[in-house]
């Protein structure tokens, strides 16, 4: 299968809702998504990429946030969220996580947090591209 791996733009939009709903059953507000990313998409702390076939098809999708820290250098890092892929074991997932990790290396990035669901096949694939699981928490307000 080809595609490519671009930033996300606001036509994916429709496909990306699709996405998320077919991931986690849950509808979103499309216009409340339209509002949200007009105002994140000329922020440089906010990423979102997309994996797309040739006929413009929305297969995946990656969101970054850059962190700017105080301590340890006052380096900056980030978080990836929402990894999410139409397709598994089809190298969507890798190659979207290979672009966004040079991405961040050009921005002298070197410190990635990754929030994923936590099943053996995810943690054997980020396991596979070089994470490390560590304990954390997540709480829902």
């Amino acid at each position: 299968m080809d595609f490519k791996i671009r930033k996300t733009t606001v036509e994916d939009l429709e496909q990306l809702r699709d996405l998320y709903k077919s991931a986690f059953g849950k509808d979103t507000n499309i216009d409340k998504m339209y509002e949200n990313f007009e105002k994140l998409k000329n922020n440089p702390d906010y990423l979102n990429y997309s994996a797309v076939t040739d006929e413009n098809e929305l297969i995946g999708f990656v969101r970054v946030t850059i962190h700017h820290d105080i301590f340890e250098d006052c380096k900056d890092y980030a978080t990836i969220w929402s990894v999410r892929s139409k397709y598994k074991r089809q190298g969507v997932g890798t190659k979207m996580f290979r672009v966004i990790e040079e991405d961040l290396k050009s921005m002298d990035i070197d410190c990635i947090g990754l929030i994923a669901v936590n099943t053996e096949e995810a943690n054997a694939f980020y396991q596979s591209l070089g994470y490390e699981k560590e304990n954390g928490y997540f709480k829902k307000l």
